[in-house]
């Protein structure tokens, strides 16, 4: 019976630097196909930064399939694209070899072991698993809130413990007082009042600023066709979107603005940009 292989890819949208999914996925399937494996499962992430190894939806679903032990081989393009750092490494590899599951990286074909550690993270990370960049070894940071990307204003990160009683983060939840003034922008912008007045309004009021400074007009109003700024970000109507895909899940726990009221705001929008246009 052919070994069941789960692939693992961060994709990189600088293919300078490092191979795209596309190229990954090319490498990992010519290398099952020869070692006469069977794909099972491709989980993905964007390397959106240093980011809790066990926040990222792909690695979130990697994991779940280790405890299920429905896979018998975890693959790599090459070991960065997996693990960034030699903790990181050196616990999954270890919970990986309790569920009795393999690691190999495609490039360069070689399945991967608890001495090839310190080979590639601290003495010679050109070699033999990956493509030359080095990322020195941190602290264990698979469970430190710190090391959290940012989320957008008005949420925070929580916990909550795995059937081992292991205190995980990386769960998002709403923060009450930031989700209150979160709302309030979003009626005081529907009521007609400018994103300059209201930045006004809460800096006098003195209510903390997203980035521990003063409210300004940019961090409201954003750009709306890019999704940014707090009037445009879809998080506050539950749409969650999840890093390697180009749709949105919906999480209606994490939802502040009424669909009403998001209406207002965006024909408010609409109306704007139709009389600034020449």
């Amino acid at each position: 019976m052919p070994k069941r292989v789960l692939f693992y890819a961060r994709h990189s949208s600088d293919d300078r630097l490092c191979p795209c999914f596309d190229r990954q996925n090319y490498h990992a399937k010519r290398f099952i196909k020869e070692k006469g494996w069977k794909l099972v499962l491709t989980c993905r992430d964007e390397d959106i930064g240093d980011v809790v190894f066990t926040a990222q939806p792909g690695v979130h679903k990697l994991l779940e399939e280790v405890d299920h032990r429905s896979v018998d081989v975890v693959l790599c393009h090459t070991l960065d694209r997996l693990c960034s750092s030699l903790t990181v490494a050196a616990r999954l590899l270890h919970d990986l070899k309790a569920q009795g599951i393999e690691l190999w990286a495609a490039d360069p074909g070689v399945q991967i072991k608890t001495k090839d550690l310190i080979d590639y993270y601290c003495t010679n990370p050109g070699k033999p698993l990956g493509d030359g960049r080095h990322l020195e070894a941190k602290p264990d940071d698979l469970y430190e809130v710190e090391h959290l990307v940012r989320l957008p204003y008005g949420y925070r990160y929580t916990g909550a413990y795995n059937a081992d009683r292991q205190y995980v983060f990386g769960y998002k939840v709403l923060d009450p007082e930031a989700a209150d003034v979160v709302l309030r922008i979003f009626q005081m912008y529907a009521d007609g009042m400018s994103p300059a007045k209201i930045a006004a309004v809460l800096n006098m009021e003195g209510v903390p600023s997203p980035y521990s400074g003063t409210w300004r007009d940019a961090t409201i109003r954003g750009d709306r066709s890019r999704r940014s700024g707090i009037l445009n970000d879809e998080i506050y109507i539950g749409r969650s979107w999840v890093p390697g895909r180009d749709y949105y899940d919906y999480a209606p726990a994490l939802r502040i603005v009424s669909d009403e009221l998001w209406r207002r705001v965006k024909l408010r929008q609409g109306f704007s940009a139709r009389r600034a246009a020449p």
